[in-house]
């Protein structure tokens, strides 16, 4: 009796502290990573993929997931809705867990055919706009686009207080025409007016595009479209007479290489926005810096780079606290394990800072501004 005590006893409190009771059945964790690895957008594919598979390697040098090692596998879809599709149709046929779709359009493509398996496939590249329809089986790596992005433009808007008139750019490129309303919001809520410039996707020449904005006589300029564009347009700007280089706000999908290379030493000044800290110091994003710079010419971790490595941590702890096995009998139970899990975790420790999830929504992350200097950034103010 005494001894069936003591195992009853140790059985409640493993369960109560959360640890895994049921040994692993898999050799190996597979998780698959629907991605486009070709085709237009294959540079952001790649960084996408090189912090999953830096994850996986620090995971298994540490030990791996529950002692057996996790391989992310990368499945093109070359941008492809149809190929999204297809591909996810075989991944869901025995695949605990997956990563992506990347980016909307296969998004769109894709995940209604993870939700049908009931299966969870993390989206962390896209906004909370596309990712909601399609919760429980994924969540968000954004909290909802106008209530973040507002307060994040309003910050910048607040620095000039003299600002009444702005014109934003935008390009109809996914989630950024999104983006695009939160800002006006957040900077009308400054009693500032903004007027929309659209650019078109196959733009190649800027010039008249600058001088529609300059005619609207703005205080102020927003930038929503591709970061080689950006870079082309302030060139135009500065050349047209534009010195209030802080007043000109690039968003985030803009700080990319592009902008850069593009922009040489005229962009310098200019603000952007970002939901990574290039300047945080803890030792896990040390050594994530230095190995994403090793392998990308010294180039500084891009703005998504993290998303990937974060979400297969996340996938980690969600098997290891949840007990998940790989048992192939057991699958729709650990998919969902793995989904409610990740749809409410608590303090994640994530590669820059910590976060809760509540109902497949983060509810505190951080967002920054920077300033351009000399060709690099410069923390301005962090918003929450």
């Amino acid at each position: 009796m005494k001894k069936l005590f003591l195992v009853a006893l140790v059985a409640i409190t493993a369960a109560t502290l959360g640890f895994a009771t049921g040994k692993p059945e898999v050799t190996e964790w597979t998780v698959p990573f629907l991605n486009a690895l070709t085709g237009p957008i294959a540079s952001i594919g790649e960084y996408l993929d090189w912090g999953a598979q830096q994850a996986a390697r620090e995971i298994n040098a540490a030990g791996g997931i529950r002692g057996k090692p996790v391989k992310v596998v990368g499945v093109d879809t070359a941008l492809d809705p149809q190929l999204g599709s297809v591909k996810m149709a075989e991944i869901v046929k025995n695949s605990l867990v997956a990563l992506g779709p990347v980016p909307e359009n296969v998004i769109q493509a894709a995940m209604p055919i993870a939700v049908e398996a009931k299966m969870m496939s993390m989206t962390a590249t896209t906004s909370y706009e596309y990712a909601a329809p399609y919760f429980p089986w994924t969540v968000s790596w954004f909290p909802p686009t106008e209530k973040r992005l507002g307060v994040l433009v309003a910050a910048w808007g607040k620095l000039h207080p003299e600002m009444k008139k702005v014109v934003q750019f935008v390009e109809n490129y996914g989630p950024w025409p999104g983006m695009a309303d939160a800002h006006v919001k957040g900077l009308q809520g400054l009693g500032m007016t903004v007027e929309k410039v659209e650019v078109p996707t196959d733009a190649v020449t800027f010039g008249p595009l600058v001088v529609k904005a300059l005619d609207i006589k703005p205080d102020g300029i927003v930038f929503v479209c591709n970061a080689s564009k950006i870079g082309l347009m302030v060139k135009e700007l500065k050349g047209r007479g534009w010195t209030a280089m802080g007043k000109i706000l690039v968003f985030s999908s803009g700080d990319a290489p592009e902008l850069y290379s593009t922009g040489g030493k005229d962009i310098d000044g200019v603000v952007v926005y970002n939901y990574i800290n290039p300047f945080v110091d803890n030792p896990r994003w040390n050594v994530f810096k230095a190995a994403f710079k090793k392998d990308h010419k010294d180039m500084e971790p891009f703005s998504l780079s993290p998303n990937y490595y974060d979400a297969l941590y996340m996938v980690k702890e969600a098997i290891e606290k949840t007990g998940v096995t790989g048992d192939p009998k057991k699958l729709a139970d650990e998919r969902k394990k793995i989904a409610d899990y990740c749809a409410n975790v608590k303090g994640f420790k994530g590669l820059q800072f910590d976060w809760d999830m509540k109902d497949g929504i983060p509810t505190n992350k951080p967002t920054y501004l920077f300033e351009i200097k000399d060709g690099k950034k410069v923390l301005l103010k962090e918003v929450r």
